[in-house]
């Protein structure tokens, strides 16, 4: 077990740099990002068109009719998620190893494999991914909890100090639900925070470096902040475009034009993938000063 250090960070990571370095990196290895990104942009579009990512949510103004055509999507949903993070599990192993170790990707047409590199670290995210919703769902529950017991103890020294009323509860529940979604915002930042921290363990997993979880909180230490603000910097454009491309997509269901928008949308997607990697590599060469294992 890693003995507590509390002595600071040798390094302080720069925000905007990071940010910009992460799309500086794809700007100067273009033939790269095409070599890599080539056959899961295949991939990712035909899933899409497959599943009906794109097609636009049914009228959520009934919620039994809107359940029931939801209901049916679940499971083809969930295997749509699950494909699509293996491919950009895949795409992210083998943007790792080039952005941190200049992996040659030699002759070869197709760079992407499934090893049991690919496997942990599919299995590293997705843990990640639950542990986000988790740390989400926990927040945001303790926030309402408290808010209902304020509300409790309020009216509790209501009617023993001052002879008021009986407990209104039934009045209070559009307060606790404003309150729940007004708890979202510090709820996700929370989240965010500690999931972006724990994220190290991607690239070293992908590398060869040490991939544990108490590691990457030790070496993000007093850097969290930071790499939570350069990773909004480079992702939020991105997701911009991502969620303005799917509207259009979705609008256009109907058209011809539903399918060169949506392959549009799958680039856009495959891009933010491939920044996201960047970045995560950027923040473990900044911090992680652990020798690696070339990955062959």
């Amino acid at each position: 077990m890693r003995k507590k250090d509390n002595t600071e960070p040798a390094v302080k990571l720069p925000v905007v740099g990071t940010a910009l370095a992460s799309y500086r990196f794809l700007i100067d290895h273009p033939h790269d990002a095409v070599r890599v990104g080539w056959l899961p942009l295949v991939l990712l579009y035909a899933l899409n068109l497959v599943f009906g990512t794109f097609a636009p949510l049914p009228d959520l103004s009934d919620p039994k009719a809107a359940m029931s055509q939801i209901a049916p999507l679940l499971g083809s949903t969930l295997i749509n998620v699950l494909v699509q993070s293996a491919v950009a599990a895949m795409t992210l192993v083998i943007w790792h190893r080039l952005v941190m170790q200049g992996h040659d990707l030699g002759g070869k047409t197709v760079p992407m494999r499934i090893t049991l590199s690919e496997v942990k670290y599919l299995g590293r995210w997705m843990l990640i991914s639950l542990l986000f919703i988790g740390v989400l769902f926990a927040a945001d529950v303790a926030i309402v909890m408290t808010a209902l017991l304020v509300m409790l103890a309020i009216q509790l020294v209501s009617i023993l100090a001052m002879g008021g009323a009986g407990l209104a509860l039934g009045g209070q529940a559009d307060q606790l639900t404003l309150i729940g979604q007004i708890g979202m915002a510090p709820a996700t930042v929370a989240a965010i925070y500690l999931t972006t921290r724990l994220s190290l363990v991607l690239p070293a997993t992908a590398t060869g470096k040490e991939a544990q979880f108490e590691r990457a909180w030790y070496i993000s230490r007093g850097n969290g902040t930071r790499m939570v603000l350069a990773s909004l910097m480079a992702m939020a454009p991105l997701q911009f475009v991502i969620w303005l491309f799917t509207k259009v997509t979705g609008y256009m269901s109907d058209t011809i034009f539903y399918y060169p928008l949506a392959l549009l949308t799958s680039t856009a997607f495959l891009l933010f993938i491939l920044v996201t990697g960047t970045v995560l590599s950027l923040f473990s060469l900044a911090l992680d000063r652990e020798p690696v294992e070339v990955a062959t």
